[in-house]
């Protein structure tokens, strides 16, 4: 009987590892992706079509960083060539994660991007994991607001965080993806209509591995292929074609770009207005101004500047805000939004079915006026993003449309 009240009402019933979903017919479901694409590769690939795979998800939505990324590193090429990547390899819709909450920390980053996901109704959460066979469910429950757990200065918050988890739950994670997987489910757990989690294994290659990997998947890590930018001969069988292409055609951008940007700033500013920079404490603008003065190139001044406090990508970061004089006040006033970067057909009718259901704002063609108020830091970053290439596309370019 139940399943004749099904057909008659013409809904759809998805049963997934023991989950009933019903939906009607014209309403598309949607799997949700956070990612980089520092560049777009085949493990990207393996990911995308896995995920959908074990969703039969009528679409694929990625959450995409922009110009600059988690680690405080510019992106290897501009947002546009990189969601261009996306939607030429099986990606549907793409997004933007606004510069106040891609350049931060794995638990700033996860929760803006869970949040937007989330404001775009997305049924699923799929994410790569050195240990997918973890429940990353339970291990959400973990209270992380014990503050006596920080307080050791010759320990960095990642370490304390790994600790805290392994003492409460007898887990211990290490690995870049199954951290960030961590603070997927933690701030996943926190919507209030939570996605369901879908890990998928990474596949041969390791996050941080700096070789290419000779293997039989043809996937090797963002990190080995960065490397090898200007050796095609060495990345061409671990990315797509799409990816070859931007490669070919355009520069690949590091922080030898912006060093002496960087420089510049750090010497002109006082002690006391790179105090006001976001995240500047504990008299690290003392550090900045003496090793500024004496460092060569961008990776000398970041060696110098390191200590067991603090990771090397939370002194790029703070690069990076410095680059940008993003303010303490900056982030306090920062909210969160929707922009977006490109869609294909399906993408095109996700959007217009949750449109108006969403409670986060669309930005598709942002206003001069708007770019200057509430996109203020994403405009800024592909501003100083493109001084070198003479380039910033945010003024006239409209979403890719595949």
């Amino acid at each position: 009987m139940f399943l004749v009240i099904l057909e008659k009402i013409k809904l759809t019933k998805i049963l997934l590892d023991g989950f009933l979903f019903v939906r009607s017919d014209n309403m598309l479901n949607a799997v949700g992706i956070i990612s980089e694409y520092n560049p777009f590769h085949n493990g990207h690939l393996y990911q995308i079509k896995k995920a959908k795979e074990l969703t039969h998800a009528d679409l694929c939505i990625v959450v995409m960083s922009g110009n600059w990324v988690q680690r405080g590193q510019p992106a290897s090429f501009d947002k546009w060539n990189r969601a261009k990547m996306a939607l030429e390899n099986d990606v549907d819709l793409v997004v933007e994660l606004p510069f106040q909450y891609s350049v931060q920390p794995a638990s700033i980053f996860a929760k803006s991007a869970v949040n937007i996901l989330g404001a775009l109704q997305c049924k699923w959460l799929s994410f790569g994991s050195e240990n997918p066979e973890m429940n990353f469910s339970k291990l959400a429950t973990v209270n992380l607001e014990n503050p006596e757990y920080f307080k050791n200065y010759e320990e960095n918050y990642t370490s304390a965080i790994q600790q805290l988890i392994a003492e409460k739950t007898g887990f211990f994670i290490n690995k870049p993806n199954d951290i960030l997987a961590f603070n997927y489910a933690l701030y996943n757990r926190q919507l209030s209509i939570p996605m369901k989690l879908i890990p998928v294994k990474r596949k041969s290659s390791n996050h941080n591995d700096v070789e290419i990997i000779d293997s039989s998947l043809n996937i090797s890590s963002a990190t080995s292929i960065r490397k090898n930018i200007n050796n095609v001969s060495k990345i061409y069988n671990v990315i797509p074609k799409s990816t070859l292409e931007v490669i070919e055609n355009n520069q690949c951008i590091d922080w030898n770009t912006f060093w002496k940007y960087l420089k510049y700033k750090i010497l002109t500013n006082s002690v006391n207005e790179l105090r006001s920079i976001y995240q500047m404490t504990e008299g690290l603008e003392y550090r900045f101004k003496k090793y500024i003065k004496i460092s060569n190139d961008f990776d000398e001044f970041l060696n110098n500047l390191k200590t067991k406090r603090y990771t090397f990508s939370r002194l790029r970061r703070l690069c990076v805000y410095v680059l940008m004089n993003f303010k303490s006040i900056d982030f306090e006033n920062s909210s969160e939004y929707i922009r977006i970067l490109g869609f294909n057909s399906v993408g095109r009718k996700y959007l217009k079915q949750i449109k108006k259901k969403t409670n986060m704002i669309i930005i598709s063609n942002p206003s001069k006026a708007l770019l200057e108020k509430e996109l203020k830091f994403d405009y800024l970053s592909g501003n100083i993003y493109g001084i070198e290439s003479k380039k910033n596309e945010d003024l006239y370019k409209v979403p890719l449309i595949f």
